[in-house]
This record gives structure tokens, C-alpha cells and sequence, in this order.
């Protein structure tokens, strides 16, 4: 709809704001403005004939042309009093990073926009770049750091003067300027807009608020208050045009009664907007970061106004603070080299390239197609978690600003092999025993104690804590088929069955579970999930089957024990009964078994398959992260009646966490995870793998255990 126009123009505190008490975004544009007013009496007069030029620009039908890109050189002024505030290159990275995704409709939520303004969504044709030229000609990486003696700033713009424990603007006609900083009062941050004084002109982020790693803090750790300020500096106004029902300016933004908080629900009715209401999740209203992701075509013409001949902005647009418009070439790494390969690990290096900011490094195992992507500032990266034995690819990209060059050729290394064990327990000859193969009977049951003494004894060593097999020696066979042949593993305390009573399984793992037919001699299970042994504990074993046929047992091979007597149940009861039995009978026997340990876990892949970043399309978000164990679980479901699961595994493939959420409506959930609970105090600090399952889908992230 047409808006009427506002005769209001000023610099305002356009900022994505202040978060309240209520951790929500708001904004003290009117202070602001007053005092920029009160300084510049002549800003008015030139905002006002910016607008007029823009709306000249809009009405001739101005638009760039498709396929062609304003790029926009970056220097990010870092501004630090503590080291935390000190914030790395990759978290910088990440900030450019986003704003080229969000400016260009490459962010992955574009997705969620509602049907109804689908259309309107708009590729603003516009990047950024972190500068590769300083204004005296000068190499640079676009970023200045100064330590300052000031705790706090505010928006009286003390942080872009050196003077005054800030940071001097380099050339705002040849670059943006980003000041990031410990804004003080809750201010997210805030902009200048085209007309304003040359030495003030650009951007200033809360450390708390810029990108979506490091500092960045939820709910406005995506990126998006740059993005939204950033929006002010090429011009956009809030979309409510900071009036009941006001203007911003702009024909295709349903006007609407205020700004929105948090992540309503679609459709929002205001202003008589109905049916499709507010376009709230618009980057420029004041939702949180993860419920804001597009631009409208309309405010996409006023920014390219700008950058028109004539147009506030254009020297921009000719700026070679990135070698030339932002075209950067950026070299292809070399001297790719492996080196302290070990079972587990290796770490590999590269030559730096001139002018790269960080580098992706991709790795795989050979066999593999999908590669493993981490993007770091070094040129070295010790890789942790892989397989013994195993031949692995890697190769190196790097990134110059944030275009990104060449990836080098492939290069290759093979884990050292690693150690294994097996472990006999058992070498009587007596053949009395049926259990764990006995088939004379419907249905069975057995539980085993193995204690550590004997694994010792049988011949496992320290450092061999992944037990992928156990195998029973059968005298003689049956030939007939047990069915859903299950065993399951758990730590006990217990060293022999002083009743009847079978031992309650603490955490047991599933590791085995099939149709087996057993014949004589040994007869190996290889484990699906190898269960992680702690090197200390007593083993609880318990296998349970039902049988099609019964007519004849199997006979194994077992040993008189008087410590550890082995308690089982075989009953002609229907199929299933005797696994959810809590009483059996005890015996002298138990069969020999070998337990195979290795030092490394025979699942592979695992890593590979699940480490790639949070940001997924359902909304995920784990945080905060990293901490010492009490993290919050948020996610959007758009469908309703949604099944939702998740499921945490150590670097080894052990899963150590599961929850389970079934028919859930649609909406915005925040569900604790509580990893500090008494049955996960023994989880060890370190890197943890998530994975989220929403109805068949299913997303991977990677969280931080502080000590």
C-alpha cells in the first residue's frame, strides 16, 4: 500500500536497539536524534534532499541491474577494555559472513517467510567485504584493534574518536565502518544515516551482539543486529516508521501499529493490514535474531538509490578498499603437510596465503563424500576423533575478506593402527551349560557378571576401552534360530548374584541385537554400538531371545564358579515374556566367552557425519554454549503435531543424552537439558555431538562441556 510520506528526516539511534529487561529490543531513537539535530542544524535539509533524490530514484523505475553487485569494503574498529571483548578474526568473519547471506537472500531461514510476502523477499545486490587496502595504500586484514580505559560506551559516538578511548574512522566515502564495543545501558547498537557528519558516519555493535559465535549472546547471537543497522546506514527506516501506524517509507511493508518483539505468530493484524498483518519477521523491526530474515523489494530500491549516480552513497560503489569493488584474488594454499599422525589424531598445516583472513579446511576419510568443514585464522589444525587405521583427505581454501579463493589439490594420511586386546574369561571344558545359547525352552534369559579383575586376568590392557565383540564356544548346536538375539552391557557394582533377583541394568547399552542361528565352536557378535569401557568397573552382561523352534538345546563350553554364578530363566511362555522376568535361577556354570577390546571405536564416521554448524531451518539453537552443563534446547516446529528427539554422543560414537518429545503443536519451544543432573556427572569436559530428529529430518550440531 501507498504510506504518506514523513517530513521528519534525522540521524537517529537506529539502532536494532536496546534489549529491556525483558530481553527484548528497543530503541532510544528520538534522544538520539535531538542531539544530532542540536549539533548539525543543517542535517535536516540534507536528509531531506536525499530522500528526495531516492524518491525521484524509486519513481523513474531505478534498479540495479540482475547479476550486478555493489560491493562494499568493511574496517571493523575493535574496541576492547577486557580480553573477552577482544573478539577473534572468525567471529568478525562470521558477522560479514552474515551480512553478505542476509543482503544477498542467501540466508537458509529465508525459507520461513510466510507465503504471502514470499514474493516480496528481495536479493538486495549488495556485499561486503572486510577491507584488503588501507587508505594509505597499505596491505591490511579490515581490522583495527585499540584497548581502551573505558569500561563502557554509549551512543554519544566517543567510540569513533581516538581522543576519546575509541577508534578514528578510516574514509567513510571509501568504506563502512563497523565499531564493535561494550555498549553500556543495553544498547545493542546503533547508526548513522546517509547525510550525517563525515567523522561519525557508520556502525556500532555490542560485543554481546555481532555475529553468531564467540561473544555473541542469544537472543542476539545470529548476526542480525548488524544486519538491521546496517539497514539504517543505506537508509531503511524501522518498518512501523517509529509512529503508531507510521510510514517507513516504503510501498510493499504493510504499515503496522508498532514494533514486534520476540517471534510472534503469523498472521499479526494491525492497522487494519488484514488478512497478512505485520511483516514482522523484516529485518528491520525488532524481533529477535532468529525470527527476522528478509529485506522487501521496496526497501531494496531506496538502498541501491544510494548508490546512484548522485546518489549519498556513491563513492562507494568505485571504492578500491577491497583490491578494486571488492574483486579479490585470493591465492590457492600450498605445502600441505601432515605430521603427529597418531591413532587418533594428526595435525595438518599449510603456507600462509598474502592477504587471506581465515582459511576452510575440509578432511574426510577416503572412503567418503561428504567432507568435514572448519574454518579457522591459523594455518594449522590438529584434527581429533578419527579412526585408526584409516587414510584421510584433506584440503585448504582461503579466504581473503570474505571472498574465498581456490581450494588446493587433496592431500592424504593414515591414522596409525590402533592396539586391541581380547579378554578370555572362562576355560573350563565342562559342557553342563545351555545358556546364552540354550534352545530347548520358548524363551530365555541370562545375566553374566565379568568382573575387572578378571579382564585383567583374561588379558585386557589399559588403553584397549572399546569392547566390539563377544563371542561364546558352543559344544554342540541345535542348528535352530534364535530370534532377536539381544545384548545389552552395564556397568554393576555387583560381584555375584546373591538371590535370585536379576541385576538392574544402570545406563545399559544396546549392543547387539539380531536373528542368530549359533553353530559349534565360537560364535562372534560383532557389536553395531561398541560399548566404552572405563577401565575400571565390573561388566553386568544380559542377553535375552525367543525361539521359533524348540526341540533341542545347545551345549556349550563353561566353568564351575562358586563367585560369580550365573543367573538365568528359560520358560515355554509367549514370545517376549522372559526379558521383562525380574526372578530366575541361579547356576554354577557360566559359559566361556572372549571379549574383544581395541583402542578405537569400530563405528567411523561418526564425527564426519555430525559436526556440521547449529544454524539449522527448524530454528535449533543450543545455548548457552559453551557451559558447565545446564544448556537450554530452542527450536521452532512449523508443522503440527510435531515428533522431535534428541540424541548427545561423546567424540567416541557413545551416546551419553536423549530426549524425546512426540505431537508437539506448532510453535517456539525452550527446553531444558540438563547435563550436571547425577546420572551425567561423570561426563568429562570436552567437545559433545548433537543430533536433533524433527518428523524425519534431522539436523547435527556440537556444543562445548566446561569443566
Amino acid at each position: 500500500m501507498k504510506k504518506m510520506l514523513l517530513s521528519l528526516f534525522a540521524v537517529s539511534l537506529l539502532s536494532a536497539g536496546m534489549a529491556n529487561a525483558d530481553n527484548h529490543r528497543s530503541c532510544g531513537t528520538m534522544e538520539y536524534l535531538e542531539i544530532q539535530k542540536q549539533q548539525d542544524p543543517g542535517l535536516s535539509d540534507r536528509m531531506a534532499q536525499i530522500e528526495a533524490f531516492t524518491q525521484n530514484y524509486i519513481q523513474q523505475g531505478g534498479e540495479k541491474a540482475p547479476g550486478v553487485l555493489y560491493t562494499i569494503p568493511v574496517v571493523v574498529h575493535v574496541v576492547y577494555n577486557t580480553t573477552s571483548q577482544n573478539i577473534s578474526d572468525a567471529q568478525i568473519q562470521s558477522q560479514i559472513n552474515i551480512l553478505n547471506q542476509d543482503y544477498r537472500k542467501l540466508n537458509s531461514d529465508v525459507s520461513l517467510v510466510p507465503s504471502a510476502f514470499t514474493s516480496l523477499a528481495a536479493d538486495a545486490q549488495i556485499e561486503f567485504c572486510l577491507a584488503t587496502v588501507s587508505p594509505t595504500g597499505a596491505t591490511t586484514n579490515g581490522i583495527v584493534r585499540r584497548q581502551t580505559t573505558v569500561t563502557s560506551f554509549s551512543s554519544n559516538d566517543a567510540v569513533k574518536f581516538t581522543a576519546q578511548g575509541g577508534s578514528d574512522a578510516w574514509n567513510t566515502g571509501q568504506y563502512l565502518n563497523l565499531w564493535v564495543c561494550n555498549l553500556g545501558g543495553g544498547l545493542l547498537g546503533y547508526a548513522q544515516f546517509p547525510g550525517g557528519a563525515a567523522n561519525t558516519d557508520g556502525v556500532v555493535c555490542n560485543v554481546t551482539a555481532f555475529g553468531n559465535t564467540g561473544t555473541a549472546a542469544a537472543p542476539f547471537n545470529k548476526g542480525r543486529t548488524a544486519t538491521h543497522e546496517v539497514g539504517h546506514w543505506l537508509n531503511l527506516r524501522h518498518i512501523w516508521g517509529d509512529a503508531n501506524c507510521g510510514s517507513d517509507l516504503v510501498n510493499d511493508t504493510p504499515t503496522q501499529q508498532t514494533s514486534n518483539y520476540g517471534c510472534p505468530t503469523f498472521p499479526k493484524v494491525t492497522c487494519s493490514n488484514g488478512p497478512n498483518g505485520d511483516m514482522f519477521m523484516n529485518y528491520m523491526d525488532y524481533t529477535d535474531d532468529a525470527c527476522m530474515y528478509m529485506f522487501s523489494a521496496g526497501q531494496k530500491s531506496r538502498m541501491l538509490a544510494l548508490f546512484a549516480t548522485g546518489g549519498a552513497r556513491a563513492s562507494l560503489a568505485t571504492s578500491t578498499g577491497c583490491s578494486g569493488g571488492g574483486t579479490v584474488t585470493c591465492g590457492t594454499p600450498t605445502g600441505l603437510t601432515a605430521s603427529s599422525i597418531a591413532n587418533t589424531s594428526a595435525n595438518v598445516s599449510w603456507s600462509a596465503v598474502t592477504g587471506a583472513t581465515s582459511y576452510n579446511l575440509d578432511y574426510k576419510t577416503a572412503a567418503a563424500t561428504t567432507w568435514t568443514s572448519i574454518n579457522t585464522t591459523a594455518t594449522s589444525r590438529s584434527l581429533t576423533g578419527l579412526t585408526a587405521s584409516t587414510t584421510y583427505n584433506f584440503r585448504v581454501q582461503a579466504v581473503c575478506g570474505s571472498t574465498p579463493g581456490s581450494y588446493s589439490g587433496t592431500n592424504n594420511f593414515t591414522t596409525t593402527g590402533g592396539t586391541s586386546a581380547t579378554a578370555t574369561i572362562g576355560t573350563g571344558t565342562g559342557t553342563t551349560a545351555t545358556s546364552p545359547y540354550g534352545t530347548l525352552y520358548m524363551d530365555h534369559r541370562v545375566q553374566y557378571i565379568v568382573t575387572n579383575a578378571e579382564l585383567v586376568s583374561g588379558g585386557w590392557t589399559s588403553g584397549n576401552n572399546f569392547i566390539r565383540s563377544l563371542a561364546f564356544n558352543a559344544s554342540s548346536s541345535s542348528g535352530q534360530a534364535m530370534n532377536a538375539f539381544t545384548i545389552r552391557i552395564a556397568y554393576t557394582t555387583a560381584t555375584s548374584f546373591a538371590s535370585s533377583s536379576y541385576l538392574a541394568l544402570s545406563s545399559p547399552v544396546t549392543v547387539y541385537s539380531a536373528n542368530f542361528t549359533p553353530t559349534t565352536g565360537w560364535n562372534t557378535h560383532t557389536f553395531t554400538t561398541p560399548f566404552s569401557y572405563n577401565g575400571t568397573s565390573n561388566l553386568l552382561i544380559d542377553i535375552c531371545w525367543n525361539n521359533s523352534t524348540y526341540t533341542t538345546d545347545c551345549n556349550m563350553f563353561a566353568t564351575t564358579l562358586t563367585a560369580y554364578r550365573a543367573l538365568y530363566t528359560r520358560q515355554d511362555v509367549a514370545s517376549g515374556g522372559v526379558c521383562a522376568n525380574t526372578t530366575g535361577t541361579r547356576n554354577y556354570t557360566r559359559a566361556n566367552m572372549r571379549l574383544a577390546f581395541a583402542s578405537t571405536s569400530a563405528r567411523t564416521g561418526l564425527v564426519e557425519q555430525m559436526v556440521e554448524p547449529v544454524e539449522l531451518t527448524e530454528g535449533f539453537n543450543l545455548y548457552p554454549n559453551p557451559n558447565d552443563g545446564m544448556f537450554t534446547l530452542e527450536y521452532n516446529l512449523n508443522d503440527e503435531l510435531s515428533d522431535v528427539q534428541l540424541e548427545v554422543y561423546n567424540l567416541m560414537g557413545v551416546l551419553v543424552y536423549a530426549q524425546n518429545q512426540a505431537g508437539q503443536p506448532a510453535g517456539q519451544y525452550q527446553v531444558p537439558m540438563d547435563l550436571k543432573s547425577e546420572s551425567h556427572a561423570s561426563l568429562a569436559a570436552g567437545m559433545y555431538l548433537c543430533q536433533m530428529k524433527v518428523n524425519g529430518k534431522t539436523f547435527n550440531c556440537r556444543f562445548i562441556l566446561k569443566p
